[in-house]
């Protein structure tokens, strides 16, 4: 049975605030992974499937921890397992100067385990917290806020990460590409005006302009935001043929250099300790407000009652084909945009554009929540991954700014992605929504596995654009289970299913 307290008490507005700054800061430790993939290739001079280690070590650890977390949870209650939590990840991000003090590459491959582990362990207890810490009809819009500060996190990450590690040392200087320009942004927001007009004149006409203005601003939205990324990616480079060799790491790297671009990686690790540090401190001070959250104590049904419910097993494989087709994308971006035959720019400033990846879906997060309002979300999810095939298909055939800007427009379409196929599977799904959740979160470790199978394909090939078939597979394979859903039959989130339902 589920038992929850009164509604909470006043002055829990601080305590939602400081659970919301653990969003953004999950969201900007995960997305740091993005250019230190590029970092450890060139100073440890790695090869792709080497360097994409990094996300397997950080991925793993989902797979690893998800299950003991919700039981470390249940001991320690929320403010202390958060704390708990950032402490873990505290320690995780002091191993890696330790690692590079020893010039040691799988010692930095643990300590992203580790901090994975902290990660892991933190989401599982936020995310209700962020429900519950205010009135119940506020709910549902204090974890999408807390969701956006966990987008806002991950466009931050790439451009401080690339930023401190990608500038000097065995890199290039970099700071020539600006990540906006006037006019392009001029493009974006006409988008959402144009979009606004184009809802209230059909909600004129339908007689339901509260419904039809925000689908048109977020359809602008939408629409802007590829106008935007078209027009600003189009000003970098000429189009060129996807034949070119991939640069390979240098074989001897000198000594100083190298030792520069290390004491860059540590300064973004001890920067990431203190940061949790001083979160954990603010968390125990206001540990009291925390208990005032009107949080469910059921006991949650064991995830393994959730294999005896087909669908509960679709939604984890294709929450485990999505997160890892984003990953991978999300992981080779860096070095992807500053190929010869791509971009050509410096890896500094190639970093720094992959925020406009993640940027997308942000962007695409707004604009998806309009969208389900009137769209089923079956529906919604055959079109967004149908897209990102096509665009993923793109960049397998073009080169220079084409391949670019597909690669990049592939991350507003995966916004409404993982939220789609969690919602899709437990309205389907015939175990306890509990456990269909926690397979669901098991599924992550899919950022682990298909992110490796890209980097021995680009290997393989000598370029980059072939492993770009690996997201392609797994979204085309997304059509599939969006199609399936479609025609599946549902029942309410948390009720007893009929028997015999697949």
């Amino acid at each position: 049975m589920t038992e929850t307290t009164p509604t909470p008490a006043k002055g829990t507005g601080l305590a939602f605030a400081y659970v919301t700054t653990l969003f953004f800061a999950w969201g900007f430790a995960t997305s740091l992974i993005d250019p230190l993939v590029a970092a450890v290739r060139g100073v440890f001079s790695l090869n792709f499937t080497e360097a994409l280690l990094t996300q397997f070590a950080w991925f793993t650890a989902y797979g690893v921890f998800a299950l003991p977390a919700a039981f470390v949870l249940a001991r320690l209650g929320y403010a202390r397992s958060i704390v708990g939590a950032l402490g873990v990840m505290v320690l995780g991000a002091l191993i890696v100067p330790l690692s590079t003090l020893l010039d040691f590459y799988p010692g930095v491959l643990a300590a992203l385990f580790v901090i994975g582990g902290g990660v892991t362990l933190l989401q599982v207890a936020a995310n209700p917290l962020a429900a519950a810490l205010g009135s119940e009809r506020g709910s549902h819009f204090r974890l999408v806020l807390s969701q956006a500060f966990n987008s806002l996190g991950t466009v931050v990450g790439p451009l401080l990460g690339a930023t401190v590690m990608l500038s000097g040392g065995i890199f290039v200087a970099g700071g020539v590409t600006a990540l906006g320009s006037f006019s392009a942004l001029i493009l974006l927001g006409l988008g959402v005006v144009f979009g606004l007009v184009a809802g209230a004149l059909l909600g004129g006409l339908r007689r339901d302009l509260k419904g039809w203005i925000p689908l048109g601003a977020a359809i602008g939205l939408a629409v802007g935001w590829l106008i935007f990324l078209q027009n600003y990616i189009g000003g970098l480079a000429p189009s060129a043929a996807p034949s070119a060799p991939v640069e390979a790491a240098p074989a001897v790297l000198d000594p100083a250099l190298r030792a520069q671009t290390l004491a860059n990686i540590d300064a973004v690790f001890i920067g990431l300790a203190v940061f949790f540090a001083l979160l954990a401190g603010f968390i125990w001070i206001i540990r009291s407000k925390l208990s005032l959250a009107s949080v469910s104590t059921e006991k949650g049904a064991s995830p393994f009652e959730a294999l005896k419910s087909r669908w509960a097993v679709f939604g984890a494989i294709g929450i485990f084909i999505y997160v890892g087709s984003e990953v991978a994308i999300g992981s080779l971006m860096t070095n992807f945009l500053e190929s010869s035959n791509i971009l050509s720019l410096s890896v500094s400033d190639a970093g720094r554009l992959v925020a406009l990846y993640w940027a997308g879906a942000l962007m695409g997060r707004f604009a998806g929540s309009a969208l389900l309002t009137r769209i089923p979300a079956a529906t919604l999810l055959i079109v967004f991954t149908t897209v990102a095939a096509i665009l993923c298909a793109v960049v397998t055939q073009t080169g220079g700014a084409t391949a670019a800007f597909a690669a990049l427009a592939v991350g507003l379409f995966n916004s409404i992605m993982f939220p789609a196929i969690f919602t899709l599977t437990l309205e389907r799904s015939t175990a306890p929504a509990s456990a269909t959740s926690g397979l669901l979160v098991f599924g992550i470790i899919g950022g682990a596995i298909l992110p490796l199978v890209a980097g021995r394909v680009a290997d393989a090939a000598g370029v980059i654009n072939p492993a770009f078939y690996v997201p392609l597979v797994g979204y085309i394979l997304l059509v599939v289970f969006a199609v399936a859903a479609s025609r599946a039959p549902v029942h309410a989130i948390g009720a007893a299913p009929t028997k015999g339902g697949h």
